[in-house]
């Protein structure tokens, strides 16, 4: 069974000076010890969106800082360690265009973008990129970044990192749904944390759907759907990040073993790869769903 990490953050050595990143995060020979350690054979490595300091990585000449540094460790690695190209589509056409690069011209596997950017969700990206990226084939990672919407207000206890990053997830990908961004584009959308509550609220979403033209509970948005939201909730790819059992028993009730991918959330999440693997396994039985899940799908998502 090969074991493929979808979820692995790494960032340019000559970052580091322009924040407070855990140092790990800059350690390519830390993650591959790591890797062995957890005995993980492939890593897809991503720009989480995410820095404390003075630097806007998501501005289009960090984001090509990126794409130029996550390219080169397939050669440093044999191939142990892929990337995916960064992009912020709200922020142009430029961006878009650095995707291509990145994909087309460099050999990354996937399009890693943030799950909103100043205020702006998924459903205001402009159609040229999912134009692009569905007529490509081109699977997305959707990682919540640093500074998401409402974040002034989760200050104490990292609320923005615990609650408010799952959570920016889940509206986003309930904005794409109910504005018809899934209906009308045939997306490979990979979600991290197991899509924060997207699955939770799934029959949620079902029921304020059906019932969108009753007045007495408000207006409804301009877009009505052909299937209920929960119908594209299920053809959402989701990683195992749920920290324990029950949330991820919930993804894999909604999508299927066959949509799930590993994933660690590391370095930057300090825990052993055992430790994700522990819960993954009590779900997940043994045979060849879990070989799936373990890597198999990540393979036949990204062609590796």
């Amino acid at each position: 069974m090969t074991t493929v990490d979808v979820h692995v953050h790494l960032y340019p050595p000559q970052w580091r000076e322009f924040g407070k990143m855990p140092e790990p995060m800059f350690d390519l020979d830390g993650l591959l010890r790591r890797l062995d350690d957890g005995g993980v054979e492939k890593a897809i490595v991503s720009d989480p969106h995410i820095w404390y300091g003075g630097l806007d990585v998501m501005d289009i000449a960090q984001t090509r800082v990126y794409n130029d540094f996550v390219a080169g460790l397939s050669q440093r690695t044999g191939g142990r360690v892929i990337g995916m190209a960064s992009a912020s589509p709200w922020r142009g056409e430029e961006h878009l265009a650095e995707a291509l690069r990145g994909v087309v011209e460099l050999g990354l596997v996937g399009v890693a973008i943030p799950t909103s950017d100043q205020g702006s969700y998924l459903d205001s990206v402009p159609e040229s990129f999912w134009l692009e990226m569905a007529g490509r084939g081109i699977p997305i990672f959707l990682h919540p970044a640093g500074s998401i919407i409402g974040q002034e207000l989760m200050g104490e206890y990292r609320l923005g990192e615990v609650c408010g990053r799952p959570l920016d997830t889940t509206v986003t990908l309930a904005r794409a749904i109910l504005t018809g961004v899934l209906e009308r584009y045939d997306l490979k959308l990979l979600c991290p944390h197991a899509g924060g509550a997207i699955c939770t609220v799934a029959d949620r979403l079902d029921f304020g759907h059906e019932l969108r033209d009753y007045a007495p509970l408000g207006p409804w948005g301009p877009v009505h759907l052909p299937h209920p939201p929960s119908h594209y909730v299920r053809k959402l790819w989701l990683d195992t990040v749920t920290f324990g059992a029950r949330a991820l028993r919930v993804a894999q009730e909604t999508v299927g073993s066959q949509q799930l991918c590993f994933g660690t959330d590391g370095p930057p999440v300090p825990f052993d790869i055992k430790r994700h693997r522990d819960y993954v396994e009590e779900v997940i039985p043994e045979g060849p769903e879990r070989v799936a899940v373990m890597g198999g799908n990540a393979e036949r998502l990204f062609g590796l």
